[in-house]
């Protein structure tokens, strides 16, 4: 009986060790791609964090907080202080399967590391880095345009029992703005610029994200001058009823 036992506890021991093993022996890369895959297999889950945009000696970063819940692998509701900033449209899923996607470096960090977590400092590649960003200000963009006509022709309605003709002279000038916005949105992505790093804690035995810091430095021209903006994200992760994944 106690050789039985012992025999059983070496197997168990042997497993553990074997399993704790194959998690060390993976890559940063590796731990970064399994968490972002352990992730889209959780049904449910919550988060919150914050985040914010600030043009650099002109306009501090101001930080729109947000929390959210994920169910069904894809359903996600988010409550933020701004529903128009990032927070109010995040999708936890997304964003760190695009931060995988950019990723042209992936380091683990041996310092904030240990037995239980591990924290990589991802390097985004500054190409993909951009063509997110610039997709991104042009889907905002198009937005905008779908959004104006829609306002101007309700308010147009009031003012056409008032005076005739105003219908189609404030939709002129709504659409020359329009134009005059564009055009220096696209004249600003052409010089644009874009630099992009991620702190990420990883639990090593689940595999799962534990949190995500994200700073990106914007760098463009604006009506001949230069300017660079710094957006700052933050996103933590945890049971619905609370504690880490």
């Amino acid at each position: 009986m106690n050789v039985l036992k012992w025999s059983t506890c070496c197997v168990i021991m042997l497993t553990v060790i074997g399993c704790n093993s194959a998690v060390d022996n993976k890559s940063p890369g590796e731990l970064l791609s399994l968490s972002v895959s352990g992730l889209s297999g959780v049904d449910q889950y919550a988060f919150r964090g914050d985040t914010g945009i600030g043009l650099t000696g002109v306009s501090p970063i101001k930080a729109m907080s947000f929390q959210g819940t994920v169910e069904n692998h894809n359903n996600v509701l988010v409550k933020a202080t701004n529903p128009n900033s990032l927070g109010g449209s995040i999708h936890p899923l997304e964003y760190l399967r695009e931060v995988e996607n950019s990723a042209q470096s992936t380091e683990l960090v041996p310092s904030e590391s240990g037995n239980r977590t591990a924290v990589l400092r991802i390097t985004s590649n500054e190409a993909k880095a951009k063509a997110t960003w610039v997709q991104t200000l042009r889907d905002e963009f198009s937005v905008l345009e779908k959004k104006v006509p829609a306002a101007s022709s309700s308010k147009n309605k009031m003012q056409s029992k008032r005076a005739s003709g105003s219908v189609g002279s404030l939709e002129r000038e709504w659409n020359e703005e329009l134009s005059r916005s564009k055009a220096q949105l696209e004249a600003m992505l052409s010089t644009l610029r874009v630099q992009s790093s991620c702190r990420m804690i990883i639990d090593r035995k689940k595999l799962l994200p534990i949190q995500l810091e994200e700073k990106t430095t914007l760098q463009y021209k604006a009506e001949g001058q230069d300017r660079k903006e710094l957006r700052v994200t933050k996103i933590v992760f945890t049971r619905l009823g609370g504690g880490q994944l």
